[in-house]
């Protein structure tokens, strides 16, 4: 285990050429059993301002500005823009059988490491069935055959115990304690992918 102070140093995040050349309007969809992992679309609005209000999310996550449905729009342009830019980013579950939205889960570049960090947060009522298991699995597939990634890194509260249980279930090793300027120290994990 060990202790990780971001100071401020930043490393580019490695990814396929030809992936990260994708436009968001051309990145696949990811299935599996029950699930589609899917670029968020206007109409998701409502539920992601929904989802950023919810008291895990702020407790946990924390408040990412948005406060109004345009807000919410402007997250999901900016999670477009993580798309064309990485050519990978947060997706949004949808449950295959009636489209239901049910979350987010994809992969962040937070220009620390070298890699992406598997995020991942869900509805309410999308809580304890298995959703954040198959969705974090079709991620991370993703993540070892498409984009070729060495490792993953996560990250999460100290205090989020369901989703640090979530990451040693995904199959991520707890490394220690992450500290970021004006973020609460975070769990910090790790997964090789090769």
């Amino acid at each position: 285990m060990g202790v990780f102070l971001y100071t401020g140093w930043h490393v580019t995040c490695y990814v396929d050429d030809s992936v990260s050349k994708q436009s968001s309007k051309t990145m696949p969809s990811l299935n599996t059993p029950r699930l589609v992992l899917r670029m968020p679309h206007v109409d998701d609005r409502n539920w992601i301002f929904a989802l950023n209000h919810d008291p895990l999310w702020l407790r946990y996550i924390g408040n990412r500005g948005v406060h109004t449905l345009k807000d919410a729009n402007t997250y999901i342009d900016n999670a477009h823009t993580h798309f064309a830019t990485n050519g990978y980013g947060l997706f949004v579950i949808e449950n295959k059988l009636d489209k239901r939205p049910l979350g987010l889960c994809g992969l962040i570049n937070r220009g620390i490491f070298s890699s992406p960090d598997l995020g991942f947060a869900l509805l309410p009522e999308a809580r304890g069935q298995g959703i954040g298991l198959e969705a974090g699995r079709g991620v991370i597939t993703f993540a070892r055959d498409t984009l070729s990634l060495p490792y993953l890194t996560a990250m999460t509260h100290s205090e989020n115990t369901p989703s640090q249980t979530l990451l040693t279930r995904l199959g991520f090793t707890k490394r220690g304690t992450l500290f970021l300027p004006l973020v609460t120290p975070q769990r910090f994990y790790w997964l090789n992918l090769t």
